[in-house]
């Protein structure tokens, strides 16, 4: 039980770490860097595949993975056309709107705690605690939730590639227009 313990702490502080870092890079200036916008918009790519393809079995996750996908294009080239950009030195750096990224960032924020809120209160967390459950793909549905938990997602992982290949496009452009 101790051990479970250590690692649900674990998890809790990695998240609350990634949320930390999420924060800080939707306030203020950020610097324009290519590749770093190339490895997080992989990441989210990959981490977005899996959420899309965890959803394959059921029509109505189709449908929320689509209006989530569809929901992050749009506000990543809202988002995208609200930033602003400025040269400092030789560095481009660029400011995103604080209240799209924040919203993106609250709608994941929202659903985390909702989905841990109604696993405590299910006993889900619990049951998975003291019994060993064969069956892992009922815990995977158990612990994800219903078949909107995707879509939700989806929006803040399709906003963040589609927003940071709008930045690489506008880096390129800057510079051609620098040179």
């Amino acid at each position: 039980m101790d051990q479970h313990l250590y690692s649900i702490i674990v998890i809790i502080a990695i998240v609350i770490f990634g949320i930390y870092r999420r924060v800080r890079r939707n306030i203020g200036w950020q610097e324009l860097n290519p590749r770093k916008l190339v490895i997080r918009t992989i990441i989210f790519f990959i981490i977005g595949l899996v959420f899309l393809f965890g959803g394959l079995t059921h029509p109505i996750s189709l449908i929320s993975d689509g209006i989530g996908i569809l929901l992050g294009i749009l506000l990543a080239y809202y988002g995208a056309a609200l930033t602003t950009f400025e040269k400092r030195e030789m560095f481009w750096y660029y400011r995103p709107n604080i209240w799209i990224g924040s919203t993106v960032t609250f709608i994941f924020l929202a659903r985390l705690i909702y989905r841990f809120y109604r696993m405590s209160t299910s006993g889900i967390l619990t049951t998975a605690a003291t019994q060993k459950q064969t069956n892992s793909y009922q815990n995977m549905n158990a612990a994800f939730g219903n078949s909107w938990t995707a879509g939700l997602l989806l929006i803040m992982f399709a906003y963040y590639i589609f927003y940071y290949l709008i930045l690489l496009r506008k880096k390129k452009q800057l510079t051609q227009t620098e040179n």
